[in-house]
């Protein structure tokens, strides 16, 4: 990722804001490291969730969780019917269930919604026990939950939200007179509706100074596009804004990749606590708070595009700065008064290592007024961003209503240390700062021309007992007073630990034990370690020896021994093993950093040699290698391949099939929902690896989802796999013997056409006709129907593939999944080819009348047309004379233009050819018609003009600039579109002018 950066923070809005009026509301302009692992609850969570709930299918009485008292508790399932199975909405039912003091509670399973549900009631929750999804409609782009009027005392807990549906994008906004809790909430897909400001994951508030709300164990690791800022209405992770008067803590909570900041927290005269949370690449800012009262603790924040899983960076020259984090006191309300002073950094670790565009680590804002910050660790490696940023107070040219907010505006840091690479401009930067303090610090940044401490247009600055090793000045005064003592050149500064607060490991600490107390018996062998702890992602790993495994200090519970081959993951801590022989297998499905004996190692290059038994030793219960002959005796000494398909970086469920032409065997990582039907594979990967060992070719990959494949340890692309396709006509998945390629019809042209359902859980029916031929693929099953050119069927979370030949007449599905014809996605109504018969009818009158249109598919003459003299491409340009011409067309109209007395049919149905174009933007049309000698024009508007194409449009000598069109015409026609009316208009010779509304 480049590191080049703009001239200064001024050339990309140095402190940006949206440009847009909004109400207090929203903003301006408007399974996480295994969600129940790293933060913290997976056991209080389910201990919780087990004592507040109750068995049977009859609603029960009364209960309190999290302080909200409810007078029922109802089921969703047992007592509201609702399905649990994704097939039908459950919004009328439920909302009807909503009423004052009800608790409903949902049993593992899938819940369809069909739209938003809003809370109108006090005491009112919904609860999820297991895997509890809610899955808004694909394409919704509203809240989910959304409230009206203001409730009181309202729950959500324990619910993922499953928006990976194309275009879907949804949050939870809830604003509460004293009291909310939110808790164990996760929102799986990535939010990539354009402006979706207003669909931000949570948009909070308390009406009551006294009030409180609680966002806990919140995760969205896929925010939006983090280059979306969309000048202040991108998606955000958490927005508390000016209807907020209380207190709203935010504990626990893991956000990443918001294009429009992290946590929006800082325009609230209310107050906002950020506590044990995880933020990474988060634009504009990662967390944001305002002034007293609100404070960020523990938390952990990174900005490394390495780490960056979104899609690829668009425009950056605007609305793009990364800041770790930002403080901000401006009023969002004209003449409201100013947020008291007082914000707080305490005990935060905070990395910068890759950004394209890095402002500062901790940042406070031209309308931010004071920060402490105490025991916090920051590194910096990127070129030109600074550790710490007192920005100019003043006021945001677009709010020039919003006076600078007044004193202090001062920073005082103490016991903050600050390392790193990066070079260039200053560590610390205070800006009319007065009063700004660096004490008991540590600065050493290594990069060149760096400075320490700079102080500009500020006075009675104090820089003491502190370590300054920079490679520039060690404190620079620009207009600026300050005294110092007991400075240091030299030292070592404490680096940030960017591991949060808790790990999936046993044990917190990072470090390996020198003495394993568990090793009795195997002291000859050689330690093993995975080391995950500098990452918070849940990384999974396999491993198998000839010799023997034992579990060391650092494995746990979650670690499967079983005979000599262990299963295990790392989130955020580290296992290790004692191991004797070699390895015959080795796979991880992250960046975990593997140690033998204190050496990092390559997991691919542990394995010395693979066997060829074709044993699972997944499945077998035999600690001797699962009764397999090590001494390779099989008849068949084939040469395998490892074939690997990794979802471990994902927890979405990403479905696959193959086929060879030679033999599949199941892997060490294959599971019993994999199936393997002759030489075909179909099987499903979610959170984990699937592996398998192969010989021959391969003639069908298909994937619904992009996670890494690896062949023989090389990472490959699945599409370059196929080298061919086989035209025999037998389908894999009913015969277990592969067909030799013997057909007499061996030289048809096959296409591979796959109906791709693996996006979603609904049933979506398909229907399709060819003019050619059709063969069942890979994934074809048996509720597909194949009747001679004719397929009908259907997919359910999982891909129909087929071979076609030949052209589609007919294409119809009644849900929206993708369509790939040979590794394309295409549209199934565009594969299609229908032609239309067109007619232009001058036979009612004697007069010649000219015509002009154009399709963006094809046109052929019919009646009365010398198609080599009008047809030029796709564009028909011709005149008729008491008779009717008429063409064959297939695609879209681009233009239709006629004299007036002209009558178009389509098909037999007469229709208004200026209907037929596209929508314009310019709704008006000019059209300036010459009568053989050149004649020249000019036409002034009071709106706008633009050259038309087609037959009649304008010629490139032609011109249409702001309000005036210009040109010259003889014997043909120019077009224009315009808009508002005509102004002034001259002709210089024979020319005639018309107007279109």
């Amino acid at each position: 990722m480049s590191k080049e950066r703009a001239p200064d923070e001024e050339a990309v809005g140095d402190d940006y804001e949206s440009h847009t009026e909004v109400d207090g509301d929203y903003p301006e302009g408007s399974r996480l490291l295994d969600r129940r692992g790293y933060l913290k609850m997976a056991g209080a969570a389910a201990a919780a969730v087990a004592t507040a709930s109750t068995a049977g299918a009859a609603a029960t009485g009364g209960t309190t969780r999290h302080g909200i008292e409810f007078d029922r508790v109802l089921d969703a399932v047992d007592d509201l019917g609702l399905d649990p199975t994704g097939a039908e909405a459950v919004n009328d039912r439920l909302d009807d269930a909503l009423s004052e003091g009800t608790l409903v509670r949902f049993p593992e399973g899938e819940y369809q919604f069909d739209g938003g549900i809003v809370v109108d009631a006090d005491r009112v929750g919904v609860l999820g026990e297991g895997d509890v999804r809610f899955v808004p409609p694909t394409g919704y782009t509203g809240l989910l939950f959304n409230y009206d009027p203001v409730p009181d005392d309202v729950l959500i807990e324990g619910v993922d939200i499953d928006m990976r549906a194309d275009a879907t994008t949804t949050g939870i906004r809830l604003r509460c007179r004293n009291r909310f809790h939110i808790e164990d909430v996760e929102f799986l897909g990535r939010g990539l509706t354009d402006n979706s400001g207003q669909v931000s994951a949570f948009l909070l508030g308390i009406t009551s100074e006294s009030g409180r709300g609680v966002l806990r164990d919140a995760v969205a690791k896929k925010g939006s596009r983090v280059d979306g800022y969309a000048r202040g209405n991108g998606r955000i992770g958490v927005w508390v804004g000016w209807s907020n008067k209380g207190t709203v803590r935010i504990e626990g909570c893991d956000f990443r990749e918001f294009g429009n900041n992290g946590t929006y927290t800082s325009r609230t005269p209310g107050q906002v606590e950020i506590v044990d949370c995880y933020f990474l690449n988060n634009n504009a800012a990662n967390v944001r708070i305002g002034g007293e009262g609100s404070y960020i603790e523990n938390c952990t924040v990174e900005i490394d595009f390495e780490k960056y899983t979104g899609p690829s960076l668009g425009d950056i020259s605007t609305g793009f700065g990364m800041r770790g984090i930002h403080i901000d006191q401006g009023v969002q309300l004209e003449g409201a008064e100013s947020i008291p002073a007082g914000a707080e950094v305490r005990n935060c670790e905070l990395v910068g290592t890759d950004a394209p565009n890095g402002i500062a680590m901790v940042n406070l804002s031209p309308q931010g007024r004071s920060l402490y910050m105490e025991d916090t660790r920051i590194r910096c490696d990127i070129d030109g961003m600074r550790a710490v940023r007192r920005g100019r107070p003043g006021t945001i040219s677009w709010r020039e209503w919003q006076q600078t907010a007044p004193k202090p505006h001062w920073i005082r840091m103490e016991n903050v240390s600050i390392t790193g690479s990066a070079s260039g401009r200053e560590a610390v930067r205070f800006v009319e700062a007065d009063e700004s303090v660096v004490r008991n610090c540590c600065i050493h940044q290594t990069g060149s021309n760096r400075d320490g401490v700079a102080f500009v247009d500020a006075s009675g600055g104090v820089v003491e007992d502190s370590t300054i090793d920079v490679t520039g000045r060690e404190i620079d005064l620009e207009n600026s007073t300050a005294s110092t003592s007991a400075i240091t050149r030299d030292g070592a500064c404490p680096f940030p630990n960017p591991e949060p607060a808790s790990s999936g490991s046993t044990d917190d600490s990072t470090s390996e034990p020198t003495d394993d107390s568990t090793s009795t018996g195997t002291t000859d062998g050689r330690k093993l370690v995975v080391d995950g702890s500098h990452t918070t992602d849940r990384l999974t790993y396999t491993f198998s020896v000839d010799g023997s495994v034992e579990a060391g200090a650092r494995a746990n519970g979650s670690d499967t021994i079983d005979g000599t081959t262990v299963s295990g993951h790392v989130e955020g801590g580290i296992d290790s093993f004692r191991v004797t022989g070699e390895f015959t297998d080795f796979q991880v499905d992250g960046d975990a950093s593997v140690r033998l004996d204190g050496e990092t190692v390559d997991p691919s290059e542990l394995v010395t040699s693979e066997t060829t038994d074709g044993s699972d030793s997944t499945d077998g219960s035999d600690s001797t290698t699962d009764g397999s002959d090590s001494t390779t005796d099989d008849s068949d000494s084939t040469n395998y391949e490892k074939l690997v398909i990794d979802g471990g970086g994902t927890y979405d469920r990403v479905n696959y099939a193959f086929e060879v032409d030679g033999s599949i065997e199941a892997g060490e990582r294959a599971n019993g929902s994999d199936t393997i039907d002759g030489t075909a594979v179909s099987g499903h990967v979610e959170g984990g690896i699937d592996s398998f060992r192969v010989t021959g070719e391969f003639t069908d990959f298909e994937m619904d989802g992009d996670v890494p494949v690896r062949l023989d340890g090389e990472t490959v692309d699945p599409s370059e796999l196929v080298t061919s396709e086989t035209t025999d006509g037998s389908d894999s998945t009913d015969d277990s013997i592969s067909e030799p390629a013997d057909d007499s019809d061996s030289t048809t042209s096959y296409e591979k056409l796959v109906i791709d359902g693996g996006g979603t859980y609904d049933r979506v029916d398909y229907t399709f006709s060819v003019d050619g031929s059709v063969e069942a693929g890979a994934r074809a099953n048996g509720s597909d129907t194949i009747d001679g050119t004719t397929v009908s069927g259907h997919v359910e979370g999982g891909i129909d593939s087929f071979r076609v030949a030949g052209e589609f007449t007919d294409f119809e599905m009644d849900g929206d999944v993708p369509v790939r014809l040979d590794g394309e996605t295409v549209d199934p109504d565009e594969l299609v080819v229908t032609t239309r018969t067109v007619e232009i009818d001058g036979s009612h009158t004697t007069d010649r009348l000219a015509y002009t249109f154009g399709v963006d598919g094809s046109v052929e003459a019919g009646a009365h047309v010398d198609g080599a003299e009008t047809i030029d491409g796709t564009t028909v340009t011709d005149r008729v004379e008491g008779d009717v011409d008429s063409y064959e067309i297939a695609g879209a109209f681009t233009n239709f233009q006629v004299d007036d007395d002209l009558e178009v049919r389509v098909d037999g149905e007469p229709v208004d050819p200026a209907a037929l174009g596209p929508d314009r933007d310019l709704p008006h049309e000019l059209v300036v018609v010459g009568d053989g000698a050149e004649a020249s024009y000019l036409v002034e508007t009071t709106g706008s003009v633009a050259k038309r194409d087609g037959g009649w449009g304008a010629e490139a000598t032609d011109a249409a600039d702001g309000a005036v069109a210009s040109g010259t015409v003889a014997d043909d026609r120019d077009t224009f579109g315009f808009s508002g009316d005509i102004a002034r208009m001259r002709i210089d010779g024979d020319a005639s002018l018309t107007f279109r509304r």
